[in-house]
């Protein structure tokens, strides 16, 4: 059984607005977005066979058929991504989940070769395996700089985000960066659906926070790599900075935070890099 195919369609039939497929509406319509029969007829599948994959009768789908479905309900491109990866049957799952986490050589050496940028190298977890000394003082002054090195007390950024209330009083539009972090976790639990260690996370969040439960129940999708991000930083206040994500050689995510060039938010965050070097002189 497949429940996380059933209540995905589910969800995703239940936005979609007749009229966005160019259907027409009655006063007598008794259910939110699409009907069953609808989204059937429209991914030219029999009704039965549909119904089967929303009640989780049916574990998997061809992706030609998840391909016609997800064009009936209008997903975007990565939840059309997540509908596959839930959708068809997993090739080798004990292979998704590394035994731990390892930083190549040369990515240690880029990590410490840069000053002027934050940045943080995380696992799709979103981990955090090592952080340069400005992503530190960014985000998490609080802690102690090599707990990421320590396994047991690695910092998660997404469980950061939502429980400590140092890391979450950052984000000048709460509602943005909540509704980022969820759609991202969303996004990439379809690619490691058999990692213990991820379930845990999630459950930990859906447990010890309320917001997080029920935005994780609404399954909205979205790989969020590159964007912009409004801080309200106690030192130096408000900073909007740029964020871009890279995959690395040895599997992790490189997450770099910048600010434009000759920019209030530049001049804020090298503020902060000089309140970082009077701290280290002393």
């Amino acid at each position: 059984m497949n429940t996380d195919l059933g209540s995905y369609l589910r969800q995703m039939r239940e936005r979609v607005r007749p009229e966005q497929m160019g259907l027409r509406t009655s006063n007598s319509r008794r259910v939110p977005g699409l009907r069953r029969e609808e989204v059937a007829a429209l991914a030219g599948v029999s009704q039965t066979y549909y119904t089967r994959l929303e009640q989780s009768r049916t574990a998997q789908a061809s992706p030609q058929v998840l391909l016609s479905i997800a064009r009936a309900l209008d997903l975007s491109s990565d939840e059309q991504d997540y509908l596959l990866k839930i959708g068809t049957a997993v090739q080798n799952p004990q292979r998704q989940t590394p035994d731990d986490d390892q930083l190549s050589y040369s990515t240690r050496m880029l990590m410490s070769s840069l000053g002027s940028v934050a940045a943080a190298v995380l696992n799709y977890r979103c981990d955090i395996l090592a952080w340069n000394p400005l992503y530190h003082q960014l985000f998490a002054p609080h802690l102690e700089f090599g707990v990421p090195q320590d396994a047991e007390r690695r910092p998660n950024v997404i469980k950061m985000n939502f429980l400590d209330e140092n890391v979450r009083a950052l984000y000048a539009d709460w509602a943005v960066e909540s509704e980022s972090n969820v759609t991202y976790l969303r996004f990439i639990s379809g690619n490691h659906r058999h990692d213990p260690r991820l379930a845990e996370l999630i459950g930990e969040l859906t447990i010890q926070d309320e917001e997080f439960a029920a935005l994780w129940c609404r399954q909205r999708v979205a790989n969020c790599m590159e964007g912009t991000k409004l801080f309200d930083h106690p030192v130096v206040g408000e900073l909007e900075l740029m964020y871009q994500s890279a995959g690395l050689q040895d599997g992790n995510i490189l997450k770099l935070y910048h600010a434009e060039p000759d920019s209030p938010h530049e001049a804020a965050l090298q503020l902060l890099t000089l309140d970082l070097n009077s701290v280290h002189r002393r």
